[in-house]
């Protein structure tokens, strides 16, 4: 479907010295816009992307891409250059989309550029450009670029941002498409598609739209379930690191949480208490501690100072000392057996990469002999000898080959064994945590006896004071119980969601088959070679261009085309894929195109001469599908003309300015902005070959 036909630019400058304007009217099929360097065309046909608020589309520049003489100075001539300054200037572009509804959008230069004045039906509205408040002008009613798509027929969709969130794709990154400026445009297809949006894969995104075969739902599908695992996971690690936060509070062990990945529906989570060699689970220590309640309250009538639970007490605090010591040594140990294991998984990993870029410059031709001595073990860093007994004979003692596959064997072998060590040292540590809290809490049960050995009352107060403890490390054992099973409840949760999750994104993940896609993509592919064909383009080169399934773009045996030709292939490349999308839209009502293309100065790298009137023949043919194209060039006029011989394009010729100082109005004649679409303005010319 093609959307629009521009059907006439019209400039206007205000100054001291009177009015400067330029009236331009286009037609379907080829229109040419001709002038000097410096004279205004680009001006012309920017004025087509700014009158529809796309100035994005022409580069990172600043809103107004027009030179000063739009906005400060102009000049009456090439020949006088006399200065008039610039009170207020306009552009105002006349446009009828594919229902036949024209619509004249009017947008300041030098005045106020975030206001579109539409004219249609009659009636003016005004919209606006940018955003009010959160709300942008593609969303708003009141937006312009809200108007605008709804004006072309476009129902742009929502596509998914790099951070996860769904936008619309922007009108502005689908034209770059149609729309080739003359400083940046040529460098690459889609060259200035805004980035500033953070739209993933925003050119593909771009040419899906276009070609009506969008997977956009798929992707914000895949993407919702990839965040929803990303999520997840995130929310795993928070849960063990929350259950390691409480194990070491209430100093008891935690059986070790796998990752969500190596997650098994049989496992888990669990604490256990320290009792001496023997560990028990929370609710083991609960039914001990009630146990121990119920029989202290029976014992506090009848007990009596007694040394020997003072002797228990030391022998206790004894036992638990020795096994600090030991853990603290076996931490040590384990510490330096890591520090060990990892200085020779370096020495490995370096003897690797030095025997794989040996045989790297072996396969390639070089001679490496010297580079094979092996003076020392890799392993032990013992000197090689030839045998046990002589150790004046050195020797290589494995092939390059040998040396590669023992040398991977034993990285693996020391990556294991570094695996185990640390978690060895994390069980030590934690070990050692725990002795730590259970020898801080004997020593204050020791202090109590031996306050209570020199108190006449102190056994009463011993057992008064383990009931309160008792019941203290019940009601303790019940919070832990109770955090445990909101731990089980929510790794279940979990786990659940991200299986689930990762399953549909498996499915999601599997390549769909579909038809039409691969149809309009080949029938595509087709109208390039064609096009190609026409501009002289080197048949064999031609036979290995395909379009990318990544990129929708053309490419050479998996690589952008861009890198693998010279600068004017690619021009004709350029030229070939933006004319064939507006074919395609032009034979398929669910291709969808602006309606027109536009080349500033298309004959960019000394495209050949012969080259360049073939494509003013093949762009002269898309009022044959009721398509549009603009060009502006500086080419030699006898040149063009000739180019342009026996062909339908509309030639608008200008020999200076393109905007000129408009003569005084007479007395009858006040009729204010606009100008008759077929007024020619002093020293320009408009044909129709």
């Amino acid at each position: 479907m093609l959307g629009l036909t521009i059907d006439n630019i019209q400039i206007v400058a205000e100054t001291n010295g009177g009015r400067f304007s330029t009236n331009i009217p286009l037609f379907k099929g080829l229109n040419v816009i001709r002038a000097e360097n410096s004279s205004g065309k680009s001006t012309c046909v920017n004025a087509i992307a700014y009158g529809l608020g796309l100035e994005p589309i022409l580069g990172p520049r600043s809103k107004r891409p027009f030179p000063k003489s739009l906005y400060e100075v102009i000049y009456d001539n090439k020949q006088e250059e006399n200065p008039f300054f610039v009170s207020y200037s306009r552009v105002s572009i006349t446009a009828t989309n594919n229902m036949g509804k024209t619509a004249i959008t009017t947008r300041d230069i030098l005045g106020d550029e975030n206001k579109v004045s539409i004219f249609q039906d009659g009636e003016t509205h005004d919209y606006f450009l940018g955003s009010a408040g959160s709300v942008g002008s593609a969303k708003s009613e009141r937006g312009f670029h809200h108007w605008l798509a709804e004006f072309i027929g476009w129902d742009l969709p929502n596509v998914v941002t790099f951070d996860g969130n769904e936008i619309k794709l922007y009108i502005e990154c689908v034209f770059p498409l149609f729309f080739i400026e003359q400083k940046r445009g040529w460098s690459e297809i889609q060259a200035n598609i805004p980035t500033s949006y953070g739209i993933k894969n925003v050119k593909k995104s771009a040419v899906e739209f276009c070609l009506g075969i969008d997977s956009f739902e798929h992707d914000k599908k895949v993407t919702r379930l990839k965040n929803s695992i990303d999520a997840l996971e995130k929310d795993w690690e928070q849960l063990k690191n929350s259950a390691e936060g409480i194990a070491d509070f209430n100093s008891v062990i935690l059986n070790r949480i796998p990752d969500i990945k190596n997650y098994k529906d049989s496992y888990d989570i669990e604490f256990q208490y320290q009792g001496g060699d023997t560990t028990y689970s929370v609710s083991e220590r609960r039914r001990t501690l009630k146990k121990q309640i119920e029989q202290l309250s029976k014992d506090i009538s009848n007990a009596t100072p007694d040394d020997e639970n003072l002797s228990n007490q030391q022998a206790v605090l004894r036992r638990l000392r020795r096994e600090a010591e030991k853990k603290s040594s076996e931490t040590e140990i384990a510490m330096l057996s890591l520090t060990d294991v990892e200085n020779k998984l370096s020495i490995l990993k370096n003897e690797l990469d030095r025997y794989q870029q040996l045989r790297r410059l072996k396969i390639v031709g070089s001679s490496i002999s010297a580079d094979l001595e092996t003076k020392t073990c890799p392993i032990c860093e013992s000197e090689l000898y030839d045998t046990l007994g002589n150790r004046t004979v050195k020797r290589e003692p494995m092939t390059l080959e040998e040396n590669i596959e023992f040398l991977k064997s034993q990285t693996d072998f020391y990556v294991n064994i570094k695996v185990r060590s640390v978690e060895a040292l994390k069980t030590f540590q934690s070990q050692g945590k725990l002795l730590k809290a259970r020898i801080h809490k004997e020593e204050e049960v020791l202090k109590e006896l031996r306050e209570d050995i020199n108190d006449i009352n102190g056994d009463t107060k011993a057992l008064l004071r383990n009931q309160i403890q008792a019941e203290i490390d019940f009601r303790e054992a019940e919070k832990l119980g109770a955090s445990l099973n909101d731990l089980k409840g929510q790794s279940t949760r979990i786990y659940s969601s991200w299986k689930t999750a990762n399953d549909s994104l498996k499915v999601f993940r599997k390549p769909s088959s579909n038809a039409d896609k691969s149809l309009i993509i080949r029938e595509l592919l087709t109208l390039i070679k064609g096009n190609l064909t026409a501009f002289n383009f080197t048949p064999s080169a031609i036979g290995a261009i395909s379009i990318s399934d990544q990129t929708l773009r053309p490419e050479q045996e998996g690589y952008d085309i861009v890198a693998e030709t010279s600068a004017s292939d690619y021009i004709r490349i350029i030229w070939s894929y933006t004319l064939a999308l507006l074919q395609l839209a032009g034979k398929h009502s669910n291709v969808l195109h602006s309606g027109f293309i536009v080349f500033d100065e298309p004959r960019q790298h000394e495209a050949s001469h012969l080259s360049f009137s073939n494509l003013i023949a093949k762009a002269s043919e898309a009022d044959t599908y009721n398509g549009q194209v603009i060009f502006a060039t500086s080419l030699k006029k006898n040149e063009l003309e000739e180019a342009c011989k026996e062909r339908n394009v509309n030639l608008h010729c200008f020999d200076n300015y393109i905007l000129t100082l408009e003569p005084e109005p007479d007395e009858e004649d006040v009729s204010g902005d606009k100008l008759d679409n077929e007024e020619r303005k002093p020293g320009s010319e408009s044909n129709s070959f």
